[in-house]
């Protein structure tokens, strides 16, 4: 009877968990999938503590979690469920969550038998160590080091451990000795789910700086219309069929008015310029009508000045 008491605790356990989480993906905009595993208890009680009032961590076992995604129609997420895995429901958007856990993290020293990220390099320079049977350790490891002015010196730069390297147990505590904290301690981010326009972020999409994304998108935009405008007479687009309506119009009509073909355009401009023509002829033909006269006059009072003056000189 015991044992069937427990067995159907546990179901309702499990049931009330699943609904938990369903609960929580519901009521947030964005939900992210970290790996956990090497974390202690400080560890998630520290990121836990940073998460205030930002987001919500939840560490629950896998199976569960992967039923709960499913319960709610997000299959596609429920597939990158793999190794510990902690949940975290946030109203933050998927670049803001994964800034947030990138900021978050701390360096931290490398574990025996881990995967180096990249290549960890000793510097040359003095260290923090006493001097004694530490520089023959040193040594062992391949690294030189001797003794200056009473402290334990890298004599040299070295790459202790090449990337993709296995760390040696001798090597980590090495490096931990001498401060050298090579990795970034953290939640390692798998996934993020963006429930209002149903995508799935994964962290290579997410490491771009959206500052710089929507600059360079700018700046695409405008090699984009650059181009077009250099192109427009061969490939008109729907951004720029406008400016070339408006500038084969003033063509068009620029056209019309140097040839005199007179449209409802022209023929205002093309009068004006005739009246002008005219009246310019007239003047220059000595011709006395009314609107010359004031011209002719004005021409004669000049020409007689100046014979006026060229006389009394």
């Amino acid at each position: 009877m015991k044992t069937k008491k427990r067995v159907k605790r546990a179901k309702e356990w499990k049931r009330e968990q699943v609904e938990s989480i369903k609960n929580l993906i519901s009521s947030h905009r964005t939900v992210g999938i970290a790996k956990i595993r090497g974390l202690g208890a400080k560890q998630l009680q520290r990121i836990r503590k940073e998460f205030r009032d930002k987001a919500r961590l939840r560490v629950s076992r896998n199976s569960l979690i992967s039923i709960s995604f499913r319960k709610s129609g997000m299959d596609e997420v429920a597939n990158s469920v793999d190794d510990q895995m902690a949940l975290i429901f946030t109203d933050l958007d998927a670049f803001e969550l994964y800034k947030v856990i990138e900021e978050g993290k701390i360096p931290a020293p490398i574990k025996a038998g881990a995967v180096a990220p990249h290549d960890i390099v000793i510097e040359e320079g003095p260290t923090s160590l006493k001097p004694g049977p530490i520089v023959g350790e040193l040594q062992n490891l391949g690294i030189p080091a001797g003794i200056a002015g009473g402290k334990v010196v890298i004599k040299q730069r070295k790459v202790a451990v090449e990337a993709g390297e296995r760390v040696s147990p001798a090597l980590a505590e090495m490096l931990a000795r001498l401060e050298i904290h090579p990795i970034r301690e953290g939640l390692d981010l798998c996934a993020v789910y963006d429930s209002e326009g149903e995508v799935l972020f994964t962290p290579d999409v997410l490491h771009i700086d959206p500052s710089k994304y929507f600059s360079d998108l700018k700046e695409g935009i405008k090699a984009a219309l650059s181009l077009a405008t250099h192109i427009k007479y061969d490939y008109p687009t729907r951004y720029t069929i406008g400016d070339l309506i408006s500038e084969a119009n003033v063509k068009s009509v620029a056209l019309a008015f140097n040839i005199a073909y007179p449209t409802s355009v022209t023929i205002k401009p093309l009068i004006q310029k005739a009246h002008s023509n005219a009246r310019n002829l007239s003047i220059n033909a000595c011709i006395y009508e009314r609107e010359t006269m004031p011209y002719l006059l004005a021409k004669a009072c000049s020409q007689a000045r100046s014979l006026t003056a060229y006389l009394g000189e």
